[in-house]
């Protein structure tokens, strides 16, 4: 029985309240977004992050190709009822903040890679998420480069065969920043949704999430990683 099904939404989504689960390995089109039939009742329930990238080609990898991943989170407590008033700036997990499954926000790093292939993150006790915001960072080291060209995605999955993928689309070669994939755990059913947003050329100020489930480019802190 296929679990998965694909809605088409704007290029910045806003899920129905009632959406479709998604279904065995599937990959979002751009401003694409699909549930992911995981339920707040389960508190064992978990789904796992994946930014994946080969570097490109071989001339791109040989001119570094060190990515980051992060993951900005509002906790349920958190969010913005009805997505108005005012709105509270969300966290982040990343490389340097590992954060833990054991205890608030309930989402772990597990690890820096240097050089093409995965990082990954856990976002534990679903029932206590309200939004996440999958994000990647480009190392100044590695000069003028897009992300498309890295070869880099978004994988997210419920660890029992259910798994979302989402690509990127756009060739932007001046930015340091890209927010992915926006999953939103308000429903009862968590959505993942393809938002790919980038920073201004030369930025590196990283995304801000906020309460209400919007986010905004070049809002938060400077990061830099030669």
């Amino acid at each position: 029985m296929n679990l998965f099904r694909k809605t088409t939404t704007a290029p910045m989504p806003t899920p129905s309240p009632t959406p479709p689960p998604a279904g065995p390995g599937i990959s979002l089109t751009k401003g694409e977004s699909a549930g992911i039939s995981l339920t707040k009742t389960d508190p064992t329930a978990q789904i796992t992050a994946h930014l994946d990238w080969d570097g490109g080609n071989a001339s791109r990898r040989a001119r570094g190709a060190d990515l980051e991943l992060y993951v900005l989170y509002v906790p349920a407590a958190d969010v913005t009822p009805g997505k108005r008033g005012p709105a509270k700036e969300g966290g982040a997990i990343c490389y340097r903040n590992l954060g833990s499954l054991d205890r608030t926000p309930y989402i772990q790093h597990h690890g820096d890679s240097l050089t093409p292939g995965r990082e990954t993150a856990t976002i534990g006790r679903i029932d206590q998420q309200g939004y996440a915001l999958i994000c990647a960072y480009s190392a100044v080291g590695n000069g003028v480069g897009s992300f498309k060209s890295y070869g880099a995605k978004a994988i997210v999955t419920d660890g029992a065969g259910q798994t979302v993928t989402v690509p990127l689309f756009d060739d932007n070669r001046h930015a340091y920043w890209v927010a992915i994939a926006l999953v939103d755990f308000t429903h009862d059913n968590p959505v993942i949704s393809q938002v790919e947003r980038y920073s201004r050329a030369g930025s590196e100020n990283r995304p801000v999430l906020y309460s209400t489930g919007r986010f905004e480019m070049d809002a938060g802190p400077v990061e830099f990683k030669s």
